[in-house]
């Protein structure tokens, strides 16, 4: 069995006792064992409390879109973010040529006419001989922005 000596009185104690039998003096420090669980927990409490009182933008009072503003909002669901292009009309674009893979969106342009919308669309693809060409399309699109006509092709 190990012993050690007890700093206060010298007796020989074992080392698992916690404090010395004869003078009573502690042995081992007690360590407070904070394990990741209860950092974990800290943490969240305190994103909790972090969360309660800061200001929120939903807290405060927003003034309702006017029409032209969801109008605004319903239109550029029919647009891409990323380049602009009107998706529908990509799509049907894509679906005559040769090679889609081959498409590359330049531009493209609308007109609001009230009940549609006129559509322009300029892209770079390549052609049945393989060369890339620059082509153009104009169509209109319902509000929806399924496109309805095929206006002209370049």
């Amino acid at each position: 069995m190990a012993l050690i000596k007890c700093k206060e009185c010298g007796n020989e104690v074992s080392k698992k006792a916690e404090s010395c039998p004869q003078c009573g003096a502690p042995l081992k420090k007690k360590r407070e064992n904070i394990g990741c669980g209860t950092v974990i927990l800290g943490l969240f409490i305190i994103g909790i409390f972090v969360s309660i009182l800061s200001p929120d933008e939903t807290s405060k009072p927003q003034k309702p879109k006017t029409a032209e503003e969801l109008r605004t909002d319903k239109l550029a669901q029919c647009f891409s973010v990323w380049d602009g292009s009107h998706r529908n009309l990509e799509a049907l674009v894509k679906k005559s040529m040769n090679d889609p893979s081959s498409y590359e969106h330049d531009e493209t342009r609308y007109s609001d006419k009230g009940d549609y919308l006129i559509v322009q669309t300029t892209f770079r693809g390549k052609n049945g001989f393989g060369g890339v060409v620059i082509n153009t399309v104009i169509a209109k699109t319902a509000l929806n922005c399924d496109v309805t006509e095929v206006i002209s092709q370049n």
